[in-house]
């Protein structure tokens, strides 16, 4: 409850980014919490990612699912799940709620977020209340998630399906991911993908 009001859920424009934003005050709690009864902030913002994940991981699979019925196709999969994941939760309406250039290239998925909700409120909350490592935490699980979240949906047993090089809650001012339906090697994946789209 205390939490709520630095939220601000009646500014967002859609239930999609209330939804997710009132995900990051369930965590941002949980993560405060572990630290109020003595938990290191390193331990706390592990345990706070590893419970959100497994929340993630049933909303992408519940999308995911028509698009894994209906192909086998690693490219097909993740670009029809993310249009699907644009309408809801991630609804792209714009400041203040979710904004974002997407597009596709070849095999490979754009999603330039500009603004993201959730990290907003977790911004908004320490540079209110000061810094207990809620910013961390929250780049240690919302912003990690993707990663694996593309060789799920992808679905065809490799990793390196996303790379991105900036990340809005270390500072930058995009989240340039790119997915891609062909699976690179571990270094490869972490490669040059930030080309802008005009």
């Amino acid at each position: 409850d205390e939490l709520l009001p630095d939220a601000r859920l009646d500014d967002l424009p859609t239930l999609g980014n209330q939804h997710n934003v009132l995900l990051a005050v369930v965590t941002t709690a949980a993560y405060q919490t572990m630290l109020g009864r003595g938990v290191r902030a390193d331990y706390a913002a592990t345990l706070v990612g590893d419970v959100g994940w497994k929340l993630y991981v049933w909303l992408l699979k519940t999308a995911a699912f028509p698009f894994r019925i209906t192909s086998h196709d690693p490219y097909k999969r993740i670009e029809r799940t993310l249009k699907a994941l644009l309408v809801f939760p991630f609804s792209t309406p714009g400041a203040p709620g979710y904004e974002v250039k997407a597009w596709a290239e070849g095999e490979e998925f754009f999603t330039h977020w500009t603004h993201c909700p959730p990290h907003a409120f977790v911004r908004r909350l320490v540079e209110d209340h000061g810094d207990r490592g809620e910013l961390d935490a929250f780049y240690h699980s919302w912003c990690l998630y993707d990663w694996p979240a593309a060789d799920l949906l992808a679905g065809d047993g490799e990793r390196g399906h996303y790379a991105r090089r900036h990340t809005m809650s270390r500072g930058d001012s995009v989240c340039d991911m790119c997915w891609r339906g062909r699976a690179l090697e571990l270094g490869e994946a972490e490669g040059d993908h930030s080309r802008s789209k005009s």
